[in-house]
């Protein structure tokens, strides 16, 4: 066994992001445990603000891109790469960064900006993602202290972590791994999920239900048809769809799941032989305490 490894850069900017102060609590709990305990700081990004999601692009491409990119600005300040906990704000926030070294774009986002009392001009961070992070900087193999022998688990990427290729590059668009090998050095089984890139329909929630709840409903139910315990996940939009509609998908279409979703940090935070509710795992809507009778 080796002691933990991590490379030189241990400090990063860290960008919670809306959801993870509010509906995805647990999320931003463990993701602030597991990473000190692996020697990794998070200084919380000052005066950040919301990213603009999928809805600002929507109405205008280079507002969407000047809310993004003042989060990123802003890191750039603070002169410290980029990390982000949600898989969109990740995304959007990459995005944001190649606009603003793409000379066709960035003089109109930087207008933007500028309005919003941002004037940084030269970037040299990088935007990365918790999950980018665990996998390509650390080794924490020899921190496994209660390995989760026996526990089956769908790893479920969705739309934004890993694609489009150009704006994240560090695993498959279309058949990523990195969950699945950070839940087999946790000592889980993972299934063999198909519908780890399916759309969950999140950004459509509300706008269109019915779709939204058929599309996760698909995932949902290959997951259960997989004998999953549970599905790991990066995203708390993903989350809103999986875990918080779990229950309104079961009544719309008389079916009955009782899936556990857990955040990726949560399920090595278990690992390390962390404590269920410092993790954060009592807020979960749907109980984990099948998934923790399990492991014990």
């Amino acid at each position: 066994m080796t002691e933990t490894m991590i490379k030189p850069t241990t400090k990063y900017s860290y960008y919670p992001g809306c959801s993870l102060h509010t509906t995805a609590k647990e999320f931003d709990i463990s993701t602030r445990i597991v990473m000190k305990e692996l020697g990794i700081e998070l200084e919380e990004l000052q005066d950040w603000s919301c990213c603009g999601g999928s809805i600002a692009a929507s109405v205008s491409h280079d507002v969407g891109m000047a809310m993004a990119g003042r989060n990123v600005a802003l890191a750039q300040k603070q002169n410290l790469d980029l990390l982000a906990s949600c898989s969109g704000c990740y995304n959007k926030s990459a995005r944001a960064m190649k606009a603003l070294k793409n000379p066709s774009e960035k003089d109109k986002i930087m207008a933007i900006m500028s309005e919003m009392g941002i004037d940084v001009d030269d970037y040299n961070i990088k935007v990365r993602n918790v999950v980018d992070v665990l996998i390509n900087d650390v080794d924490f193999t020899s921190r496994i202290k209660k390995p989760l022998t026996g526990l089956k688990v769908a790893c479920y990427y969705g739309c934004l972590l890993t694609r489009p290729a150009d704006i994240t590059g560090w695993d498959s668009p279309r058949f990523p791994t990195s969950m699945d090998r950070l839940s087999e050095i946790c000592g889980a089984q993972v299934v063999d999920f198909k519908s780890k890139t399916s759309c969950c329909g999140g950004p459509i929630l509300v706008s269109k239900q019915d779709v939204a709840f058929d599309l996760t409903k698909k995932i949902l139910d290959e997951a259960q048809s997989l004998g999953a315990d549970c599905i790991v996940l990066a995203c708390p939009l993903c989350d809103t769809n999986l875990e918080l509609r779990q229950s309104d998908i079961e009544k719309k279409y008389g079916v009955s799941y009782n899936l556990p979703i857990i955040y990726i940090t949560e399920l090595i935070g278990l690992a390390m032989g962390i404590k269920p509710n410092k993790l954060g795992i009592n807020k979960h809507i749907v109980s984990l305490k099948p998934l923790l009778e399990k492991i014990k």
